[in-house]
């Protein structure tokens, strides 16, 4: 009797104490059996088949073919681009070689020209490793013509139906140098010679015809020109070439140095303010422009037209006709919100405005020309190759813009 007894203890135990141990290895409660359906879910998810497009952009920055193709470290390549905002597309032969002299020297040069007959042919000699990678100097030569400028009048109240059209060429000689004390800070200088040259058979003669010799400074007689620089620069920009966060904040000043007599002498000044705000891991970023510069001439003597600073094109007030408004002042306000759409490219909505003006003291937030727009970029971290946008809301209608390299 007791053995039976015993016995059906035991049975009873082994019959309690399966479903107890088996109840022991399941969720005690409803968020383990959430925790657990996830993270049977997470082994099991893969991820998304990327389309076609998205798959082509990603070749193209995971393999660099910008950066390979366009800009080899050494080398010919096609030089793509604009010669100047105006010029539109040109293309010409470029060549790059580097390492030379013991690897302290790079030599660069190339010769590019446009449908619109626009040309230009530079040369340069960079030492940029110097000094343990702090310090740096160049050497350059360019020689360009320019056929079709615009001009509209001085100021601000210029009118578009006095537009005419000019030429300028020019032969530049020059020298840089900089110092950075840290990766952050570039300290340079530079001098500076040129001989602008205002075709009459092209520009003056028509240009007189609608504007009176006392409204175009440097028109009629063209100075050889020295222009000396320094400028210090902060920048924290990350990545250099197509940025997601940190800023650029820089401040020029140029003296120009009419060395046949001092009639077109005159200085310069100029801030630059960049500023990124990264949002979302910089998947979408807030970039901000200012620009002030300021002209002073020497007593008797005046800012060449052509030399005047200028408002209007792709880089600037993008709803605007390039070179719209020019005068000794400006000051130019740029905003865009930028995001990533697919790798290599990105979307962008911008407002500009900005104005023009004959002393410093109207360069302040009245009256001020502006336009708005969607754009489309195309490039890596190391640059955008490609803008399309389109402006409105400007007095002057749309504009539609194809860009090689970014705004700021």
């Amino acid at each position: 009797m007791h053995y039976s007894i015993l016995i059906c203890l035991l049975a009873l135990a082994v019959c309690v104490a399966t479903p107890l141990g088996a109840r022991a290895q399941e969720p005690a409660t409803r968020a383990e059996t959430l925790q657990t359906q996830r993270e049977e879910k997470a082994r099991n998810l893969e991820p998304p088949e990327a389309n076609r497009l998205e798959r082509g952009l990603m070749a193209l920055e995971s393999g660099r073919l910008f950066e390979r193709l366009l800009n080899p470290a050494e080398g010919l390549y096609p030089k793509l681009g604009n010669v100047t905002s105006g010029s539109g597309f040109s293309i010409g032969p470029g060549y790059r070689h580097a390492g030379m002299f013991g690897g302290h020297a790079d030599f660069s040069t190339f010769a590019a020209a446009s449908l619109k007959k626009y040309w230009m042919i530079d040369a340069r000699l960079q030492m940029p490793r110097l000094a343990n990678n702090r310090a740096g100097v160049e050497l350059y030569g360019r020689k360009y013509d320019f056929p079709e400028e615009g001009f509209y009048g001085l100021g601000p109240d210029s009118l578009r139906e006095n537009e005419v059209i000019y030429g300028l060429a020019s032969t530049v000689f020059g020298a840089t140098g900089t110092y950075r004390p840290t990766p952050w800070l570039n300290i340079g200088g530079g001098v500076e010679h040129f001989s602008p040259t205002v075709r009459a058979e092209t520009g003056v003669g028509e240009i007189l015809s609608i504007f009176d010799p006392s409204e175009l400074p440097g028109a009629l007689a063209q100075p050889e020109i020295f222009k000396y620089q320094a400028s210090i620069d902060v920048n924290t920009r990350q990545p250099r070439g197509n940025p997601r966060n940190g800023g650029r904040y820089a401040l020029t000043y140029q003296r120009f140095d009419d060395s046949t007599g001092g009639r077109f002498s005159f200085d310069r000044v100029e801030v630059d303010l960049q500023q990124y705000i990264s949002l979302l891991r910089d998947r979408r970023v807030l970039a901000l422009h200012a620009l002030v510069s300021t002209s002073e001439a020497d007593d008797g003597a005046e800012v060449p037209f052509y030399l005047q600073r200028t408002l209007g094109g792709p880089d600037d007030l993008r709803g605007f006709k390039y070179l719209r408004f020019r005068d000794r002042n400006i000051l130019l306000l740029q905003a865009e919100y930028r995001w990533e759409i697919f790798t290599a490219m990105d979307g962008a909505i911008f407002y500009d405005a900005g104005k023009v003006a004959a002393r410093r003291e109207d360069l302040d937030l009245k009256d001020l020309e502006s336009d708005y727009g969607i754009g489309f970029r195309f490039g890596t971290i190391n640059g955008v190759f490609l803008r399309v946008e389109g402006a409105f809301g400007s007095s002057a209608g749309a504009h539609f813009i194809l860009r090689f390299g970014h705004v700021f």
